[in-house]
């Protein structure tokens, strides 16, 4: 499944047109003032689509672009996206490379929400999950940064509890939603986000930078 693969001849905004609800979003991690964005996006229902460009530092995926497409179900507060890139060269010559996972396997973060009519700001509440398409399990990342967090007062008890409760959630809604393991994820990815999968780019796209988060 390829969220980012986009036909390049298609106007930039077209996209806009088929659900006309445009928004921007914001983009940034818990804690901190700086915030990555505007990024164009649109909504659809219960479900938020931005994007937007990687540095050439990373290589994509063979036929895929360097145009990252990210979806968040707006109810849950959860954040995930198909990487586009399979290879990143750092400034200080260390290799990122990301073949073992494959091509397919997303990556999920818990998020808050804001929203201010036309924008919505989401930042990163650390837990992060892989999910491969290829049937092996999902590997759930920086649960010890949740806990840092708490411990050091800087995410307090009432934003962390109601942050579990909406993970727990999309667990089992998505994920697994019999108590025993099931052979196949339940509704991964998510169906709600079908309608904003292939669509074309919002507009023109804007460059990632890795010190701007």
């Amino acid at each position: 499944m390829n969220a980012v693969n986009k036909p390049d001849h298609i106007p930039p905004g077209h996209a806009l047109n088929i659900l006309n609800q445009p928004v921007e979003v914001m983009r940034g991690r818990h804690g901190q003032q700086r915030l990555f964005g505007p990024l164009p996006g649109t909504r659809h229902a219960g479900v938020v689509a931005y994007e937007f460009e990687l540095p050439e530092t990373f290589e994509p995926w063979p036929g895929r672009t360097l145009l990252e497409r990210t979806f968040v179900l707006l109810d849950l507060g959860v954040s995930f996206a198909n990487p586009c890139w399979v290879r990143d060269a750092k400034p200080d010559g260390a290799i990122v490379d990301r073949r073992a996972e494959g091509n397919d396997t997303w990556y999920v973060d818990l998020v808050t929400v804001e929203h201010h009519e036309a924008r919505y700001i989401f930042r990163d509440l650390f837990i992060d999950l892989m999910v491969p398409m290829d049937g092996r399990h999902y590997r759930m990342l920086d649960l010890d940064e949740f806990a840092d967090a708490i411990d050091n007062g800087s995410l307090n008890v009432e934003r962390a509890t109601d942050a579990l409760r909406r993970w727990q959630r999309f667990l089992d809604r998505h994920l697994q939603s019999e108590r025993a393991p099931v052979e196949k994820w339940t509704d991964f990815p998510p169906a709600a986000i079908l309608p904003l999968l292939e669509l074309p780019p919002f507009d023109e796209p804007v460059r990632w930078n890795d010190r701007q988060t």
